[in-house]
């Protein structure tokens, strides 16, 4: 008998891993004020390295992301700041996080980014609070435009697939900061 309650209670916690693992991720989507509100810092700079690595228990991989900071909006200015998110690859072994962003060295980018420990950053939002910096090729200009998320569907509040998103318009950098950090 007790045996059986074991068994039972192993099939049941089984049946809940795979519920909760088949289920869709979700993401709270927060507007670029909200992001601002949360996070510690806010800086825009180039990525100057990305490094995947396992940790010290070889039980995950994380990719590191190393950016050279031109100006800081919110939060103390650094020459440099580490920014850590999970999943990359390290030789033949590759670990992939929905929704974890794709870095390119030499990329310009604004960043709202939340403390981590260790003294790096994480990306605000998952992934919503990265940025990449467009240059108008005429006058230098910069323009963000919000990236796409990766493996996401817009929804309605009652759960109904919203269709697809329309394209983001492109928006100057200083407006779109001065409107992120605006206080109501």
């Amino acid at each position: 008998m007790r045996s059986s309650m074991k068994g039972a209670v192993c099939i049941l916690a089984s049946l809940a891993v795979l519920v909760c693992a088949a289920s869709a991720s979700q993401i709270v989507r927060l507007t670029p004020r909200q992001m601002a509100d949360y996070s510690e810092l806010v800086v825009s700079g180039r990525v100057d390295g990305v490094t995947s690595f396992w940790n010290g228990d070889r039980t995950k991989i994380f990719t590191r992301i190393d950016v050279l900071v031109d100006e800081a909006y919110k939060g103390e200015k650094r020459a440099r700041i580490e920014l850590l998110q999970l999943g990359g690859t390290v030789g033949n072994v590759k670990v992939t996080v929905e929704g974890a962003l794709a870095w390119r060295s030499g990329e310009e980018v604004l960043l709202f980014l939340e403390p981590y420990p260790g003294g790096r950053y994480q990306v605000a939002g998952l992934s919503q609070g990265r940025f990449e910096i467009e240059r108008d090729e005429q006058t230098g200009k910069r323009y963000v435009r919000r990236p796409a998320l990766g493996g996401t569907a817009p929804m309605q509040a009652d759960g109904s697939p919203a269709g697809r998103p329309a394209d983001v318009e492109r928006i100057a950098l200083e407006q779109f900061v001065s409107e992120a950090l605006a206080k109501e």
